[in-house]
Order: structure tokens, then C-alpha cells, then sequence
């Protein structure tokens, strides 16, 4: 058994995705109990779309929310992260 994996055998996860990942779980579990068509639903929801990538659900998420409260300082807020993660047509990432 190598240095990168744990006693199952399986490899190791470094803590900042460890962190992720639980943070994503509990999310996903007050997604649960908060009841849909309102404000935070919407949010949770939008955030665990913007952490897996899927920018533009989020962002679909984000404008729900601002379409039950338009002046929701928050969801205004994700609502332009989103957007902001949205990758550019011809853009790749790299500076070189």
C-alpha cells in the first residue's frame, strides 16, 4: 500500500476536497428540508449547480429567486458569480 492511499486501499482525498465534498453534502441536505418555490431553495440550489459547473442552471436558479424577491442582495450576488463563470466562446484558460 503506497503513501497515497488509505487503508482500503483506495486514494487518499486531499482536505481541501474533502471540505468540498462535505459542504456540498450538507447543502444538498437543507436543500432537502427547505420547501421549493421559495427564495432559498432557489439559492441552496443555485450554489450546488455553480460548485458542480453547471453555470447556466445556476444561473436559471439565481433569476428564480430574484423573480420571487427582486431585491434579494444574495441572490443578486451568485446570480453574477454565475454569470462570471460562464466561459467565454474562444476562451481556454490558459495564459500561454
Amino acid at each position: 500500500m503506497s503513501n497515497d492511499q488509505n487503508s482500503l486501499g483506495r486514494q487518499k482525498m486531499p482536505l481541501s476536497g474533502f471540505i468540498a465534498y462535505w459542504s456540498l453534502v450538507l447543502s444538498l441536505l437543507k436543500l432537502r428540508n427547505t420547501p421549493p418555490h421559495t427564495v432559498r431553495f432557489h439559492l441552496i440550489r443555485g450554489r450546488i449547480l455553480l460548485s458542480l459547473g453547471l453555470y447556466e442552471q445556476a444561473v436559471s436558479d439565481f433569476r428564480s429567486a430574484l423573480r420571487l424577491n427582486w431585491r434579494h442582495d444574495e441572490a443578486a450576488f451568485w446570480l453574477n458569480e454565475a454569470k462570471r463563470a460562464i466561459p467565454h466562446v474562444g476562451e481556454t484558460g490558459s495564459l500561454t
